[in-house]
C-alpha cells in the first residue's frame, strides 16, 4: 500500500497531499528561504510532481516569483509559506515539511547550502560523514 501525507496552511483553505517515498527531505539555510520564511532554516519534503495534489483551496493558492527561476506558493488568507517550485529542478514539488500534518515519519537528511548559515542562530547540525 502506498504511504499518503496530507498538510495544510495555517487556517486550513488549503490542504494538499502527496503520496509515495519522496525525493528528499532536506534542511535549507538559503538566504532566499530564510527571509521568505523568517526563521533560520526551513525543511523541505520534494516530489515529483504527479505524487503531489492540492486538495482544498486552490483558490486561496498565490505563487510569488522569488528569483528568476523559482517560485513560492503561500496562502492568500494566513499568509503561510507552504510550496516552492524552480526550473532548477524540473518536475518537482517542494512542501515545507512543519505545514504535514503530524505525526509522520519523514525526517531531515542533511542540510543545503550550508556556506550561507548564518552566524547569529544557535542551530547546529551534525556533521556528515
Amino acid at each position: 500500500m502506498t504511504k499518503e501525507y496530507q498538510g495544510a496552511c495555517m487556517c486550513r483553505s488549503i490542504r494538499f497531499s502527496f503520496s509515495g517515498p519522496p525525493r528528499f527531505v532536506s534542511d535549507c539555510v538559503c538566504d532566499s528561504c530564510r527571509l521568505a520564511h523568517g526563521a533560520p532554516a526551513v525543511t523541505w519534503v520534494g516530489v515529483r510532481d504527479g505524487q503531489f495534489r492540492v486538495d482544498q483551496g486552490d483558490d486561496s493558492l498565490s505563487w510569488y516569483c522569488s528569483s528568476a527561476e523559482s517560485e513560492r506558493g503561500f496562502c492568500l488568507k494566513c499568509g503561510t509559506r507552504i510550496l516552492f517550485r524552480s526550473s532548477k529542478w524540473p518536475g518537482e514539488i517542494h512542501m515545507a515539511l512543519a505545514c504535514l500534518a503530524t505525526p509522520h515519519d519523514l525526517v531531515s537528511t542533511g542540510v543545503d547550502f550550508k556556506e550561507e548559515f548564518p552566524a547569529w542562530t544557535s542551530l547546529t547540525w551534525a556533521e556528515e560523514d
